[in-house]
C-alpha cells in the first residue's frame, strides 16, 4: 500500500513537471505573444521545476528503502522456510535404521522418542543439522560404532520415524537418551535434567 501511494505521488510530480514545461514554452516572448499577459515568471518556473526533481528523487529513494526492507523480509522469510524443508525431508530411511538399530525392542512410544531425540538434536544450534551428521557425530550414537545402523529396519521403525518428522515427541524435548544398564558411563549424564523414562531408556536435555 505504501508503495502504491508513493508510485502515485510520483506520477503526479511528473504530470506537475510536464505542466511546468508547458508553462514556460507559453510564457516565453518568442514563442507566445501572450507571454506578458501570462505573468509568469521564468525563474519561478525553473525553481518549482529544481523542487519538484528534487522532491520526486526523495519519494524515488524512500519507494527503494522500502523495497530493500522488502526483500530482507522475504530473505528472513526464505531462511524460515528453507529450514522446514531441511526438517521435513530429512532421510526418513537412515532415521529408521537408527531408531531400529538403538531401540528395536522397546514400546512403539519408546521407538518414537528415540527418533525425537534425533530429530530434536538436528533442530538445536548444538548439533549438527541433518540427520546424517548428527547421528555420525563423533562417539554418539553406539549403532554408528559398532555397525547396527546398517540393518534392515522394519516396519515399526519406518512408522516411528515418520512419527518423530511429524512432530511427535514423547521425549519431551530430550537431546539424549541411554540405557543405565548398558551405558559404560552412566553418571556422565547426571549433569542433564531427565524428562522421562521409556522403557528401557531415560531421556534428558
Amino acid at each position: 500500500m505504501k508503495t502504491r501511494v508513493i508510485r502515485i505521488t510520483s506520477i503526479i510530480l511528473i504530470i506537475i513537471l510536464m505542466v511546468m514545461i508547458n508553462s514556460i514554452i507559453f510564457s516565453n516572448p518568442v514563442l507566445s505573444p501572450t507571454a506578458q499577459a501570462a505573468g509568469i515568471d521564468t525563474k519561478d518556473v525553473v525553481t518549482g521545476l529544481a523542487t519538484a526533481f528534487i522532491l520526486y528523487l526523495l519519494f524515488e529513494s524512500v519507494d527503494n528503502d522500502y523495497t530493500d526492507e522488502i526483500k530482507i523480509d522475504q530473505t528472513e522469510l526464505n531462511n524460515q522456510e528453507e529450514i522446514e524443508i531441511r526438517v521435513n525431508s530429512i532421510n526418513i530411511d537412515l532415521l529408521a535404521r537408527a531408531i531400529y538399530a538403538e531401540a528395536r525392542g522397546e514400546s512403539f512410544q519408546g521407538q518414537i522418542a528415540v527418533g525425537a531425540v534425533i530429530v530434536n538434536r538436528m533442530k538445536s544450534n548444538q548439533f549438527p543439522n541433518t540427520i546424517k551428521e548428527v547421528l555420525y557425530q563423533y562417539n554418539q550414537f553406539r549403532s554408528i560404532d559398532n555397525g547396527q545402523i546398517n540393518n534392515t529396519p522394519n516396519q515399526i521403525a519406518y512408522q516411528a520415524a515418520q512419527r518423530a518428522v511429524d512432530g511427535e515427541d514423547p521425549s519431551q524435548g530430550a537431546l539424549f537418551f541411554f540405557n543405565p544398564d548398558k551405558s559404560e558411563n552412566p553418571d556422565a549424564f547426571n549433569k542433564y535434567e531427565v524428562t522421562v523414562i521409556i522403557g528401557n531408556h531415560v531421556f534428558a536435555k
